[in-house]
């Protein structure tokens, strides 16, 4: 099975330009399955676009949400829509209505192979220690005159009122670790947005590279998947894009 991956393509904020790339290289490369590892859009209207020109050129694609997938806005917020609202409401109807298996919502299988994943979220595991910020700056997003922006737009309401990024990142590392249990295939592919392994992320010398860093993923989401036992590989073949960024992962596994 050929596999092709891209991520953070951000359509809304590039333009259209680099969705006719896209296009134009999944045409070229000819994938039994693409997978865009989350970040198409904020806007429903766009996201869906992508997904049907997308879908128009590979017998199957993929998706994860991505960070910017889930935020929400203060009209929409009035009117209940939360991230959550967004992560398992809108996105999964969008991909429904374009064709499009949402990863999120469930692990499907292909021909014999499995395909898991999530959007994960972050819990400061991925925090650089020896960067000298403050916690209460992790708990704003705000420090040195940067703002991560994941605090303003991506709102997580639970039970009891807004929810903490490491209880986000839990239930998410939850959904996971159950849609692994459910497969049962020869091999399986796991799509994570956030990044699970320290090796993966960028290490910079700038204080406000190593600032965000904080947010790029959770070491425990590594744990579930290398708690699987069956991980043997992390290759697959990236579509080209300018925008496209490290943070994404995709895994192959197999059962010993």
């Amino acid at each position: 099975m050929r596999i092709a991956c891209t991520s953070d393509i951000h359509i809304d904020l590039n333009g259209p330009a680099v969705l006719d790339a896209l296009v134009a290289r999944a045409r070229e490369l000819a994938p039994d399955v693409l997978i865009v590892a989350g970040d198409i859009a904020t806007g429903a209207a766009t996201y869906l676009k992508t997904l049907l020109a997308l879908r128009a050129v590979v017998p199957r694609l993929l998706v994860v949400a991505g960070n910017h997938d889930v935020w929400t806005a203060p009209e929409a917020l009035a009117k209940g829509i939360d991230s959550w609202a967004r992560l398992d409401r809108l996105l999964p109807a969008i991909c429904r209505e374009a064709q499009v298996d949402y990863l999120d919502a469930g692990p499907i299988e292909i021909d014999g192979v499995g395909f898991a994943g999530s959007l994960g979220w972050y819990d400061l595991t991925t925090r650089e220690h020896v960067l000298d910020a403050p916690m209460e700056a992790y708990r704003t997003g705000t420090w040195g005159g940067l703002r991560w922006t994941d605090h303003t737009y991506a709102i997580w309401n639970g039970p009891q009122g807004p929810m903490s990024m490491e209880d986000v990142a839990a239930t998410l590392r939850a959904r996971l670790a159950e849609h692994l249990a459910t497969l049962t295939s020869r091999r399986i592919v796991v799509v994570t947005h956030t990044l699970p392994f320290a090796d993966q992320i960028h290490r910079k010398e700038h204080p406000g590279w190593r600032f965000v860093n904080a947010f790029m993923g959770s070491l425990p989401l590594g744990d579930v998947i290398r708690a699987d036992q069956r991980v043997v590989d992390r290759k697959s073949t990236r579509l080209n894009s300018s925008h496209t960024v490290i943070s994404y992962a995709v895994f192959c596994l197999k059962k010993k």
